[in-house]
């Protein structure tokens, strides 16, 4: 084989390797067959090379250079042995496990309660996991519907109380006449006002015998 044939051959080769090594983004496109030996005496030889993912975010970086095809990234162990039936709800597959948890057995309580003017906090009792139902009775008679309410302070008497509209307590001003009897003469004395409250219905206005008295004397 001649020197020429060698040389054509050489530079056959360095064409190919710089190719593939451009194509690897090792070298340039004008690179040396120097450059080209150098670029590839750089590269990593980093056999077999092994990793583990630990969390559902995690990433593993493979490292640059030369893996001989028998490393291996893998489901950390001990994250593999959590994913089993047991852990994973029943209709749910993870990572090809068909899940078949259908949840624990839980005591349920009922309740049943009454209406209050107070807040009231319903929890299970002692014992129980949880309320599975809660019956609220009726509102009671005592907690009537006081919304049409019209009287007022004014309209009740003094002595008593009575519920507005917005459902407060209040006391009656009105004031408690009682039996008011008054009279008039008729002469100097023609009306008597009446005062304001309540008055029981036995007292009496009554005109004094002075009239009578005045006529007799003519």
């Amino acid at each position: 084989m001649s020197v020429q044939t060698q040389i054509e051959r050489l530079q056959g080769e360095k064409e190919a390797l710089r190719t593939k090594l451009v194509a690897l983004g090792l070298a340039q496109s004008n690179d040396d067959l120097e450059a080209c030996v150098t670029a590839v005496e750089g590269i990593a030889d980093n056999g077999a090379v092994s990793g583990n993912i630990s969390a559902v975010a995690e990433q593993y970086s493979v490292p640059a250079g030369y893996h001989n095809g028998t490393g291996k990234v893998q489901i950390a162990s001990t994250e593999q042995a959590k994913i089993i039936a047991g852990n994973i709800k029943s209709g749910v597959t993870i990572l090809g496990v068909a899940g078949s948890y259908a949840g624990e057995g839980v005591d349920l309580q009922e309740k049943t309660v009454t209406p209050t003017k107070a807040q009231q906090d319903i929890t299970p009792d002692e014992g129980y996991d949880g309320l599975s139902k809660v019956s609220v009775g009726a509102i009671p008679d005592n907690y009537a519907d006081v919304t049409g309410v019209t009287a007022t302070e004014a309209d009740v008497l003094a002595t008593k109380t009575f519920v507005t509209e917005s459902g407060t307590k209040t006391a009656g001003t009105m004031v408690n006449n009682g039996a008011v009897s008054a009279t008039i003469d008729g002469l100097t004395t023609g009306s008597y006002t009446i005062p304001a409250g309540y008055h029981d219905g036995k007292g009496t206005v009554s005109l004094t015998d002075d009239i009578a008295n005045a006529l007799a004397a003519i």
